[in-house]
């Protein structure tokens, strides 16, 4: 049976009506997906009511990297698109407060509602963060209310942009709500929804470079027979890589960030996936059992994202979309063509395990004739 390393959540934080018990499905999306103790899958719809006090509790280890902000708009502070101008925040005195270890944040930088203390804790070492208790404690006020578009504004992360959600504002009395000045709810974007290989390997958009996938590589990245799940998403993980690296950068540019940025991009998105497929393929037990391996983990999942955010932005600044196909036909390489018969994950690798081996073979006699 496969491991899944999403923590649980602690028994530091009990749900309620006026408690939030915030979590991380890593396995979601591209940067993972919030979840809430008692809700029903990734990003749910939440519901408050003007003049309650709601705590957001991030007490659970899934949440390192994952400060909790909220806005009128989708993804606030990160704007409407990659590098787009930041939008309104919920940031008013008596409308937020943030909270270490159940008091209110006293660094110089605290202000009205002490984001500035309590967001770089986010980037802590994970030992060190998780010694703390961490909530956002939203008071959900008529201006607010009266500030929102239809009735609603959105939670979304700090850090890592699209993984918003919407909270819903209701009357004190439970009725609905609906503001007069922007009566009419914004759109926004759906959370993805894994399939395929992406759920076995814990990845995501990885699916189609798996054996009988659309873009499934006949290069093998990896030795061997390619028998077991881990290593067939392994091979997925890195064609997908290979492909994106070749696939994606802009022809001929000037800018040398530029190119580095979109190479940069699935080279860590690779290390992303290969840590989620660690992290759901192998159990807990077994990884512990490494030295600093559960922290590098996640580390590597946390901070690659974090860094892919910040490649994005400085792409979506940028006024040209234009990329291009590396031309491999002069290539002087000579790789082994993988031939597939099955469409499913776990088969569709098994017969190349004697293309492998003659491979092998052939080396070794030809190193032998030479010598």
């Amino acid at each position: 049976m496969l491991a899944c390393m999403l923590p649980a959540v602690q028994a530091s934080c009990t749900p309620s009506e006026t408690t939030f018990c915030m979590m991380l499905d890593v396995f979601t999306g591209e940067t993972g997906y919030y979840k809430f103790a008692g809700y029903d899958g990734v990003s749910p719809d939440i519901t408050v009511k003007i003049g309650e006090t709601y705590v957001f509790d991030q007490s659970d280890a899934s949440n390192w990297y994952h400060a909790v902000g909220f806005a009128y708009y989708p993804d606030g502070a990160h704007g409407a698109t990659w590098g787009g101008d930041e939008r309104d925040e919920v940031e008013g005195a008596g409308e937020l407060l943030y909270k270490i270890d159940g008091a209110a944040t006293t660094c110089p930088e605290a202000g009205d509602t002490g984001l500035d203390c309590y967001e770089p804790e986010f980037f802590y070492p994970r030992a060190d963060w998780m010694a703390k208790k961490y909530t956002a404690e939203l008071t959900i006020t008529q201006e607010m209310a009266d500030k929102s578009h239809g009735g609603v504004i959105y939670y979304f992360c700090h850090i890592h942009s699209k993984m918003s959600g919407k909270i819903i504002i209701k009357n004190a009395d439970g009725s609905a709500f609906t503001p007069s000045a922007n009566p009419t709810e914004l759109e926004l974007y759906s959370p993805s929804t894994s399939t395929g290989a992406d759920i076995t390997c814990g990845t995501y958009s990885v699916s189609q470079y798996a054996g009988g996938g659309d873009t499934c590589c006949d290069e093998r990245f990896l030795c061997g027979a390619l028998d077991t799940n881990f290593e067939k998403c392994l091979q997925a993980i890195d064609c997908k890589m290979n492909v994106e690296m070749m696939d994606g950068t802009t022809a001929d540019s000037t800018d040398k960030i530029e190119v580095f940025a979109q190479q940069m991009i699935p080279h860590h998105l690779n290390a992303v996936y290969m840590a989620r497929a660690v992290l759901k393929q192998v159990d807990a037990t077994t990884i512990n059992d490494v030295d600093d391996l559960t922290d590098i983990l996640w580390e590597i999942v946390n901070a690659q994202n974090y860094q892919i955010h910040q490649f994005r932005n400085y792409l979506g600044s940028l006024d040209t979309t234009t990329t291009t196909t590396l031309d491999q036909s002069s290539s002087d390489t000579t790789t082994t063509t993988i031939t597939t018969t099955t469409t499913t994950l776990e088969d569709s690798y098994a017969s190349n395990a004697q293309l492998i081996g003659l491979g092998a073979m052939f080396i070794i006699f030809a190193a032998v004739v030479h010598t």
